[in-house]
């Protein structure tokens, strides 16, 4: 804002200066000082637009800080209270069950339910959340006998 004044009030004092000159400007003169006061007007804009993105930029840092230290405090207090809480890397993420479509092959459904197990054990998967994600797997057929029987 203070540097739109400045841009401001500086052409005033030019064109001012100009007009009262004994030396009045020629057209030729003319274009030039337009030319620079237009050249100093993109420079204020540029220099406003890169004060303004460096803003934004430092808020999100700042942003980024607070929810940071947000969570410490969270976890502060959950530790004074007994209770200990997994940031995102330590708590697990569901197992990938594979695709299961139904079918007459014993084969088929030997192969799935062996990799399905390999699975539970591999992620430690509890018995009763074993069930869950069996069905998250089942597709076409197997699905249609889930919801049937």
């Amino acid at each position: 804002m203070l540097i739109h004044l400045f841009c401001l009030d500086f052409e005033r004092f030019v064109v001012g200066i100009m007009a009262s000159s004994p030396y009045a400007p020629t057209p030729n003169k003319n274009n030039t000082l337009m030319r620079l006061l237009r050249d100093l007007e993109l420079s204020r804009k540029d220099s406003f637009e890169q004060l303004r993105k460096d803003k934004e930029q430092s808020n999100l840092r700042i942003q980024g800080h607070i929810q940071r230290l947000e969570v410490k405090e969270q976890d502060i207090e959950a530790r004074k209270r007994g209770h200990f809480r997994c940031n995102a890397s330590q708590e697990k993420q569901t197992p990938k069950i594979p695709n299961f479509y139904g079918g007459n092959d014993p084969k088929i459904f030997l192969d799935w339910e062996a990799k399905v197990e390999q699975i539970f054990k591999e992620n430690h998967v509890k018995d009763h959340g074993q069930v869950d994600l069996v069905v998250l797997g089942f597709l076409e057929y197997a699905n249609t006998w889930w919801h049937k029987a």
